[in-house]
C-alpha cells in the first residue's frame, strides 16, 4: 500500500504502519489529479508497471481530515 500525502508529519506517521509505504507529494485538488499522482508514484516507487490496475482511495473535498469517501480503479499508463 502506498500512502500519498502532502504533509511530512503525516508521512512519518504512516511510515511506521506495517505494509504502508509513505510518499510525500504536492497537494492535489481533484480526483483526476489524485489518480494521476498515485499512478506516477506507483511507477516511480516500483509498485506497478504500465498496464497494471491500481485502486485509489481518497477523501473529497481534499485537505479535510476524516472524509475518505471516494474510490477509483485506474490503469497505470
Amino acid at each position: 500500500m502506498i500512502g500519498l500525502t502532502p504533509l511530512l508529519d503525516t508521512a512519518r506517521r504512516m511510515a511506521v504502519v506495517w505494509g504502508v509505504h509513505a510518499v510525500v507529494v504536492p497537494e492535489v485538488h481533484s480526483m483526476g489529479e489524485a489518480v494521476n499522482r498515485a499512478a506516477r508514484a506507483a511507477l516511480t516507487e516500483g509498485f506497478a508497471v504500465h498496464g497494471d490496475e491500481i485502486v485509489v482511495i481518497a477523501g473529497v473535498p481534499f485537505g479535510l481530515p476524516g472524509t475518505t469517501n471516494a474510490l477509483r480503479v485506474a490503469t497505470v499508463k
